[in-house]
């Protein structure tokens, strides 16, 4: 992880090579957060939603033999406060991809596969843009403190 920066009051990280720093990156998200006023919930939801959508794109996102990285910002305007993640990795559209069936029960849940249901119930918004120089962009805002997961 290169050593996170405030740029224009949003929090940016650069996770690059492997999963590592991924743990401080999310104390580091959650801390931010904390600090502009989020409350625990919030700041908890933050460090689930880095942790499964920088995990999976350092872990599947690259081809073999590539070095992976991935652009995490956050930010909080003292109302609501969100996550972005680019990468340059394989392109991949969460808003779209296909979910996979609900299982019956959670003995029947299979392990993995469940993060894209997780980030989508998470976000109250979710945008994703592939760029024209071939970046993946994902940009989410997490509810209030209060609300209920969906």
């Amino acid at each position: 992880m290169t050593l996170p920066q405030v740029v224009e009051g949003d929090l940016r990280i650069v996770l690059r090579g492997g999963t590592d720093a991924l743990r401080d990156a999310q104390r580091t998200v959650s801390g931010f957060l904390r600090r502009r006023g989020a409350g625990p919930r919030t700041a908890a939801r933050a460090e689930l939603l880095v942790e499964e959508l920088a995990l999976n794109t350092l872990l599947h996102g690259f081809a073999a033999g590539a070095t992976p990285e991935v652009v995490v910002t956050a930010w909080h305007d003292g109302a609501t406060c969100g996550l972005a993640f680019e990468d340059r990795g394989a392109a991949f559209d969460p808003t779209t991809a296909v979910m996979p069936p609900k299982p019956a029960s959670v003995r029947e849940a299979p392990i993995g596969g469940l993060g894209l249901p997780l980030v989508r119930r998470i976000a109250v918004e979710l945008a994703y843009e592939r760029t024209a120089d071939g970046r993946n962009r994902l940009h989410l805002v997490l509810p209030e403190e209060d609300a209920p997961i969906a």
